[in-house]
């Protein structure tokens, strides 16, 4: 191919901005906080609790935010990297096995001081299925409005990009959830939350390579 038919073909290409894959991501974010809330409100029997004001004030509420929103992050910051051709990203396996392995150690220095008898209650709580369930729904949609974005950003590693995109919609889903979620307990959290939350990520990692192919 010649150098001037090389000119021609390249004369009327622009540069993409180098900001734009993490302005559609954010802007995701903000969508699907949008669109998970709408969610959650449809659902049966979801409200905010009631206690919401007093729960607050509680080590375990912010715990259980703090929990969801990193694990949120940590698949977001994983996108703006795997949303490019090439791009990787270790960090979306590695750092949510950390951040787990870390609640888990408060899960399991708590459950010492809990007794015997109320282990059962203390991990299981009342409302298990429904918590994973609940969280799953949330965050599909979500995880619908992230494909859009990171498909239009070519991904080269499709099922890692996929898993990431879960974990971001699981965590910003389980977030959302966890204002109407009337679990408090660390063992609750590391169990049912985090299952919620990689259950949406497998469901990623599966559906991504047909969802993300172009």
């Amino acid at each position: 191919m010649s150098d001037p038919l090389i000119d021609s073909l390249a004369a009327d290409l622009t540069p993409v901005k180098r900001n734009r894959i993490g302005l559609r991501l954010a802007l995701c974010v903000v969508a699907g906080l949008v669109l998970g809330a709408a969610v959650f409100w449809l659902l049966p029997g979801r409200m905010i609790r009631p206690d919401i004001g007093n729960a607050v004030l509680e080590t375990n509420f912010w715990l259980k935010s703090g929990f969801t929103a990193a694990l949120a992050a940590i698949g977001y910051i994983s996108l703006r990297q795997l949303s490019r051709p090439g791009g990787t990203a270790r960090a979306a396996v590695r750092l949510p096995a950390a951040v787990w392995l870390v609640l888990a150690l408060i899960a399991a220095a708590s459950l010492i001081i809990t007794p015997v008898d109320n282990w059962a209650g203390w991990i299981l709580g009342s409302t298990a299925v429904r918590c994973v369930t609940y969280i799953v729904l949330i965050s599909l949609p979500i995880m619908a409005l992230f494909f859009i974005a990171v498909r239009r950003g070519a991904p080269t590693r499709l099922a890692m990009a996929g898993w990431a995109t879960g974990l971001a919609a699981g965590g910003l889903g389980a977030t959302i959830y966890g204002f109407g979620c009337p679990e408090s307990s660390v063992g609750f959290l590391a169990v049912w939350y985090a299952l919620g939350i990689v259950a949406t990520g497998l469901i990623g990692a599966v559906t991504g390579p047909h969802l993300l192919r172009w």
